[in-house]
């Protein structure tokens, strides 16, 4: 077993190192081969590709960082009980500081559900509107 994790920073060469160790290895028996690179406190965020605006759903678009802006991401589901306490914070959040906070924090929610249409009628019956909503399958 070969395991690495790589700062963000070297993704480029954890990525090419993976693909370079895996044609090595192929086709020999018991090899795992686990070389990544992970996102740590301080490192620049990658543009997170390939999601639905819930409102919007069949539409892809992009989450790109914008530097000097804060984001909460939070990860969760419309069928996950301990989720629905901190999107509820999330939103009372938003509530609470929208004029200190204005065009500064983003709040994001990316649902991890079978499909967008489900996530929208959720945040629409639980008011979250003011979080903004992206799912991706």
């Amino acid at each position: 077993m070969v395991s690495k994790d790589f700062p963000a920073a070297d993704a480029e060469k954890a990525d090419k190192l993976n693909a370079a160790l895996k044609t090595i290895t192929e086709g020999i028996a018991n090899v795992e081969i686990s070389i990544v690179s992970k996102i740590g406190a301080g490192d620049p965020y990658k543009t997170i590709t390939k999601v639905e605006k819930t409102s919007t759903p069949g539409e892809a678009v992009d989450l790109a960082h914008t530097a000097g802006e804060v984001w909460l991401l939070d990860f969760w589901a419309t069928w996950c009980p301990p989720c629905q306490g901190p999107m509820a914070h999330n939103v009372k959040m938003l509530e609470e500081n929208k004029d200190a906070w204005g065009g500064k924090v983003r709040i994001i929610g990316l649902s991890i559900d079978k499909d967008s249409e489900t996530v929208n009628k959720h945040v629409e019956a639980k008011g979250w509107g003011n979080v903004e909503h992206y799912w991706r399958a």
